[in-house]
Parts: structure tokens; sequence; C-alpha cells
């Protein structure tokens, strides 16, 4: 990572906030949207578990430096699950439940 990962953040931030810009967006534009932020999202998840299992990198952070990661990705993961939760039972309370999926269902498939 480094140079070339800020690079495709950057990158990702970008779709990001042209999707934002779409004024009065159909559907299929907001679900378009939605999947470049779950990407981004993932894109973002999976550097970090590669810094987290690493020891060589996570020991160049200090005490407090460890201590202020720890805390922001604790409030964006919160955040993110409640959501999470929130649109889960809406979900299920359209009957989404009942949507069969060869696959292993996801979270708004409960």
């Amino acid at each position: 990572m480094g140079e070339e990962w800020i690079k495709e953040c950057n990158s990702l931030l970008g779709q990001l906030r042209e999707s934002s810009k779409v004024e009065n967006p159909d559907r299929l534009e907001l679900v378009r949207s939605m999947h470049i932020a779950l990407l981004a999202i993932n894109h973002s998840t999976l550097g970090w578990l590669q810094y987290v299992n690493n020891p060589d990198v996570m020991s160049m952070f200090n005490q407090d430096e460890l201590k202020e990661i720890h805390g922001a990705l604790n409030e964006i993961a919160e955040t993110y699950i409640l959501h999470d939760i929130e649109v889960t039972e809406k979900g299920i309370q359209k009957g989404l439940s009942l949507i069969k999926h060869d696959e292993e269902p996801h979270p708004f498939y409960v």
C-alpha cells in the first residue's frame, strides 16, 4: 500500500462525490450510487484488515495513535451496524425475508 492506495481511495471518493451530485436521481441511479459506496467501504475495509493483521505496520503506531484509530473505527462501525439493523428491520417488514437465494442470505434478507 502507499501512494497507489491513496490514488485508489481518491478515485473512489471522486466517484462517491460525483454520484451524490446527481440531481433528482431515479431508482437505478440510487442503487448504482449505493453500489459505489459499498465498494468504497469494502476497499477501505480490506486495506484496514491488511494493516491490522500486519504486526510490522501496527508497531509503527504509538499507543495514542492506536487509541485514536481504534476510537474512530469503532464509531464508524457502530454507526454502520446500527444503520444495517434499521434497514434490515424495514426489509423484514416489507417481506424481504420471504425472498429465497441460492447463496448465503445478505443481512438485508434475514
